[in-house]
């Protein structure tokens, strides 16, 4: 019930956007070109050539783990708010670094693994072969990443969605001498 009154009514001011957007002639429009529009592969999956494109991705990982860090610690010293807004901002920081940190294990895991621990050519039928040792299980459970990420980006939507909230609130400031 809180999510469907919190996430699927219009926001405030928006006024009937929402129920244009849903219209019955929307869907059935989009239902159409879903149908007769020929699909085309999405190239999501990005394979990084040896040694370079995997050190670049590292370093990317090792990055962001850092500006998540810095701007959690941030935070932390120097709260700019007790809301729950903010408390949501943290939670979705904490777990986009749990995340970051399971996918970089994994990725160096996936680098040490032999190529003889995988089978299969194609994404639908890539697994891994046994015996599943420590370190296997270990690649293994890190692949389910997904159940740190969503979490974050929960989390920060809706963080940004109580701070529009508390925007919306506000008084509305007038400028000062001089601007």
């Amino acid at each position: 019930m809180w999510i469907r009154k919190n996430f699927t009514q219009p926001a405030p001011g928006t006024g009937d956007v929402a129920s244009r957007f849903l219209s019955r002639r929307t869907i059935i429009g989009m239902v159409a070109a879903a149908i007769l529009l020929p699909a085309t592969p999405a190239l999501a999956v990005q394979l990084h050539g040896a040694p370079e494109g995997l050190y670049v991705h590292m370093l990317a990982h090792v990055l962001y783990f850092a500006a998540l860090l810095f701007l959690l610690l941030t935070i932390k010293k120097r709260p700019p708010g007790h809301s729950a807004a903010w408390r949501n901002f943290r939670l979705a920081l904490v777990f986009f670094l749990l995340w970051n940190t399971d996918t970089f294990v994994v990725h160096w895991l996936y680098s040490c693994l032999p190529d003889t621990a995988f089978a299969g050519h194609s994404l639908s039928d890539y697994r891994l072969t046994g015996p599943l040792t420590p370190v296997r299980w270990i690649y293994y459970l890190g692949r389910f990443d997904h159940l740190l990420c969503v979490p974050a980006m929960f989390f920060l939507v809706l963080s940004l969605r109580r701070f529009c909230r508390e925007a919306e609130s506000r008084p509305p400031t007038t400028p000062g001498p001089g601007s």
